[in-house]
């Protein structure tokens, strides 16, 4: 992965956003430092699924406005989800390369305690949003179910720890594992819109390209970054109460077990597709569930 990283920045570490900090004047704590780019994540992630509706009514006019409710709703979310992808991938290009995860072969301890006021900011940012996941998977519990909302609780927990801070050098490569959900989401437009709205071909390729993403950074990235920081964390066991190191590996080997369980349902379904047991636009919307 060098070859890629080698051309991402590797000095940010002040936060643009603090100074729009409303309160406190000094913060004792990251979280106190820093609670105002969580709330306006949130907020943010919030109005653009409220204002997904009225955009999307006048750019697609009945192609939008004719859905079932419940597939408005559906829709609405994907929106603010691809909107998340465009800011995590910026995230993570400013954060990954940042000293601490450098230089985690040579001081393991200050790639998992380590902190800076960017890094800060990158947890923040992105636990706004899943703090706005659980919100619509609690909300619509009904339409997205245990597995999304598990997620999203597994998630929130991994990138609010970077505040206490721990772990906060990863977040970066943490933010790696979104980098399959543009082609989900595509995958969703696709079962769902009305026929035609998408061809076949930008479906099938949608499709390649979700398995192989997918498969590359959930399943052989996942499982190799869980290995990678659970070697960090032996180096800081009596640094942290062992509840920590051991509750954010149960939960990432938890979303890559589970990420197996959703590669494992997107191959059935390219099989069925490959031998004309299903069309498509079928494939696509049987692989909808897939976070």
């Amino acid at each position: 992965m060098s070859f890629i990283t080698k051309y991402f920045p590797t000095d940010i570490t002040e936060d643009p956003f603090a100074k729009y900090r409303p309160f406190p004047a000094n913060p004792q704590s990251n979280l106190a430092a820093h609670w105002h780019e969580i709330l306006a994540s949130f907020l943010f992630y919030l109005i653009v699924q409220e204002l997904s509706g009225p955009i999307f009514s006048r750019v697609m006019g009945p192609t939008y406005t004719k859905l079932p409710k419940r597939t408005k709703v559906n829709f609405d979310v994907h929106v603010a989800s691809m909107v998340q992808c465009v800011v995590s991938f910026v995230l993570l290009v400013a954060h990954f390369n940042n000293e601490h995860f450098l230089n985690r072969e040579q001081d393991p301890v200050n790639s998992l305690v380590g902190t800076t006021p960017f890094g800060c900011m990158v947890c923040s940012v992105t636990v706004g949003y899943f703090l706005w996941d659980i919100y619509v998977c609690t909300r619509y519990y009904r339409l997205f179910g245990l597995g999304f909302l598990f997620h999203g609780f597994a998630a929130a927990y991994a990138m609010g720890a970077g505040l206490l801070p721990y772990c906060q050098p990863w977040a970066g490569a943490f933010l790696t594992f979104e980098l399959s959900t543009p082609f989900v989401n595509l995958n969703w437009f696709a079962s769902k819109l009305p026929a035609g709205t998408f061809n076949e071909r930008t479906i099938i390729i949608n499709g390649l390209c979700l398995i192989i993403s997918f498969f590359l950074v959930r399943i052989v990235w996942g499982f190799y970054a869980v290995y990678l920081l659970a070697c960090d964390m032996l180096a800081t066991w009596h640094l942290v109460p062992a509840f920590l190191p051991v509750s954010i590996l149960a939960l990432n080997f938890s979303l890559d077990t589970l990420n197996v369980f959703w590669l494992s349902k997107m191959i059935r379904i390219a099989i069925k597709k490959a031998s004309g047991k299903e069309s498509t636009r079928q494939a696509a919307h049987d692989a909808e569930k897939i976070e």
